[in-house]
């Protein structure tokens, strides 16, 4: 080896004056240099592993020899030779405790004594390279920041997993406490098997009480205490904010009184349960265990909880240099106002200067990315907290003052005469003689998403055409900084509807196909009631039989959603999943109890038992009717819209029904599926219009 072969080179070391070096009579040791690869190979081995030794800090000499390998004689005889300084107050040959830096030199001394380097050789070697041993191990920064951009990667999806997973809990309790609120929530590697009320509590204030090593979301808002701001502000913002964290240390969860808990076993992972810490009130009573009533939210959580187990070991991974993380899932406006207010009065100073005092800068946000009507001020310096407040600047027509327009335009405004523009709003008022007014642009389609608002009262203000780009390239990145609040204020708004209607939304997935499980279900209700068919012709026989079964009908029926595919209207959820709703509604509002079956996206199956064809025209005219009388109403969406439908009939006998197959059911619903296909071409290429076959071909009646 080279760094051995350094040791059996003529025994010569140097000093500082390169003069050798010689103690106590023995042998000369050589000088190992800091660029020799064979050493810094070895110190990249060991202190790495010295590194997981933090919690040792300051250990016995038996602690010591178990970390580093070396019996207690080793390291004395290490210390008589590297001269380490002891307490002169400790009497002799009293124990004393090794530090971290005491660690990293005995294994380095180890590890030599390993590749056969003697006692006192190994010992120079240390001494030598004593100031890259205390340095610790080499850290590179490419390496640093790729494990915090995975880090920050994982700790963004798994708190957004996380508050998914309370918020779907908390829905799920609701129903049974309206006014429970989830807290916090401890996923614990282990089985917890409620027996009551009692030991959910128990187990829950002791996770509560030393929350090491687990995944805890907490509400921040609960757990720090914020209150949410008064009505009369821009905006509530009183969301919830979840915030995930991970330690490796002891920390405690600071709960309310009126805590209760309860646990929840994903059926994908017995091992682990997921415990809640909900916030009731008196009267109600939270149930030791969370039992999911709805299978899709079941679904749900089962799969996010399988997640958050997936991903939380990289992101526990990444906090091995450091004692704990935090993540949040979003961003909530109150956070981060003061510290907007803070950029505003610095903004004011760089871009005035002296004349700071006598200028003003705020930055206005609509109160709605799609349908906006007017903007406010949500971060402002040099207006007075009332007047903040009161600001309403209207965005109907042009836009009122300078950032009406440059919001609805997209364009900078700039003004050197503002006393006399009147397109400044409140100019007289403000007495300001410049102002500029930039957009904080999107590039989505969606309006921007606020403007920066710039106004001195001094006319020699240095407002300049140069000083006015820069505050547009700033702009640009607040409108990073506000965008990402938006996203969390849309996505918490989509998280809710998408909880709501949780039912619809599956409901609308199965019925996207041609074939789904929807269509399947419509199958099924008419094998049902071929069944009975069956039944009444095999309870009897003869004329009479037929002749009855020949008098009871089945009327089935297509209807299909107009143009569907032409309406983009924007909303918070698809326009589709609306107007299934919308007909829905209309079909229970005529035929009570009768359910329809989707399928590709915008037909859905009416099984009309016990009625003829000319009832059934009645009642489907009256259904389309309703369906375009009332107009569609989509969520997020101020806009009406109007839809019709069309639809196709047709009509079987009892008999005619149990003619198609006597017994091979494959046959039955081959069948079946073909007269729905066939009712369900015939409502192409019309518009509010309804076709019935009867006497053998197709006709239009409306």
């Amino acid at each position: 080896m080279a760094t051995k072969l350094l040791a059996d080179r003529p025994a010569r070391s140097t000093g500082q004056n390169g003069a050798g070096i010689y103690r106590n009579g023995s042998l000369p040791f050589p000088n190992i240099v800091s660029s020799d690869p064979e050493v810094a190979a070895l110190l990249d081995r060991v202190l790495p592993m010295v590194e997981t030794w933090r919690e040792h800090l300051t250990v016995s000499i038996g602690r010591a020899t178990e970390l580093t390998g070396l019996k207690d004689t080793q390291i004395r005889y290490f210390e008589e030779l590297y001269r380490q300084e002891r307490d002169t107050s400790t009497p002799a040959g009293a124990t004393r405790s090794y530090s971290l830096a005491d660690l990293r030199r005995l294994a380095v001394f180890a590890e030599l004594l390993k590749q056969g380097y003697r006692p006192a050789q190994a010992a120079e070697v240390v001494r030598s390279c004593a100031h890259l041993i205390d340095r610790g191990a080499t850290r590179n920064i490419a390496d640093v920041l790729r494990r915090e951009g995975d880090a920050i990667t994982d700790g963004f999806l798994l708190s957004r997993l996380a508050s998914q997973v309370i918020f779907a809990a908390q829905l799920e309790l609701r129903e049974r406490a309206p006014k429970a609120g989830i807290t916090a929530m401890f996923v614990v590697e282990q089985v917890i098997d409620p027996a009551s009320t009692a030991d959910v509590t128990r187990i829950g204030r002791e996770l509560a009480a030393d929350a090491r090593d687990m995944l805890v979301a907490l509400d921040r808002a609960t757990i720090v205490g914020e209150q949410s701001e008064s009505g009369d502000s821009l905006w509530s913002d009183d969301e919830s904010s979840i915030v995930l964290f991970y330690s490796r240390e002891s920390w405690s969860v600071p709960l309310p009184d009126n805590t209760a808990f309860c646990c929840y076993r994903p059926p994908s992972a017995p091992e682990t349960t997921v415990v809640f810490a909900v916030q009731q009130v008196e009267s109600e009573i939270i149930p030791p265990a969370l039992n999911v009533a709805l299978p899709a939210r079941a679904h749900l959580l089962d799969w996010m909880v399988r997640m958050c187990r997936i991903i939380f070991p990289e992101f526990r991974q990444a906090t091995h240099a450091h004692g704990y993380r935090y993540r949040s899932d979003g961003y909530r406006l109150a956070h981060t106002r003061d510290a907007l207010n803070r950029l505003m009065q610095r903004m004011r100073s760089l871009i005035f200067g002296d004349d700071a005092d006598a200028s003003m800068a705020c930055l206005l946000l609509p109160n709605d990315l799609y349908k906006p009507s007017h903007l406010s001020i949500l971060a402002h310096a040099g207006y007075s907290e009332e007047i903040a407040r009161r600001v309403r600047l209207s965005l109907s027509g042009e836009g009122e003052g300078l950032s009406g327009r440059a919001f609805l335009t997209r364009e900078p405004f700039l003004t050197r005469d503002a006393a006399h523009d009147e397109r400044v709003y409140g100019a007289q008022h403000e007495d300001c003689k410049v102002a500029l007014a930039v957009p904080l642009l999107s590039h989505w389609d969606t309006y921007p998403f606020g403007v920066l608002y710039l106004a001195s009262r001094r006319p020699a203000s240095p407002l300049l055409s140069e000083t006015a780009f820069v505050a547009l390239v700033f702009s640009n990145i607040l409108s990073e900084l506000l965008g990402r609040w938006w996203l969390t204020r849309l996505r918490r708004k989509h998280d809710t509807l998408l909880h709501d209607y949780v039912t619809e939304y599956i409901r609308w997935f199965n019925g996207m196909d041609l074939h789904g499980p929807e269509f399947e279900e419509g199958v099924e209700q008419i094998e049902h009631i071929w069944e009975r068919a069956a039944a009444m012709s095999e309870a009897g026989s003869g004329r009479a039989v037929v002749e009855r079964m020949s008098r009871q009908y089945v009327t089935l029926a297509v209807l299909d959603i107009d143009r569907c595919r032409s309406y983009h209207d924007r909303g918070d959820e698809p326009f589709l999943l609306a107007a299934q709703r919308h007909v829905q509604k209309a079909v229970e509002q005529i035929l009570p109890g009768v359910r329809g079956y989707w399928f590709k996206n915008d037909h859905t199956l009416l099984v009309l038992d016990g009625c003829s064809l000319d009832e059934a025209v009645v009642l489907i005219r009256r259904i389309a009717s309703r369906v375009q009388m009332v107009p569609v109403v989509i969520a997020g969406r101020s806009e009406r819209t109007t839809i019709t439908i069309s639809a196709a009939l047709k009509t079987l006998s009892y008999q005619e029904l149990y003619d198609l197959s006597h017994h091979d059911r494959d046959v039955l619903k081959s069948s079946l599926i073909s007269i729905i296909d066939t009712l369900y071409e015939q409502t192409h290429g019309w518009e509010r219009t309804i076709r019935v076959f009867q006497n053998g071909v197709w006709e239009n009646v409306s």
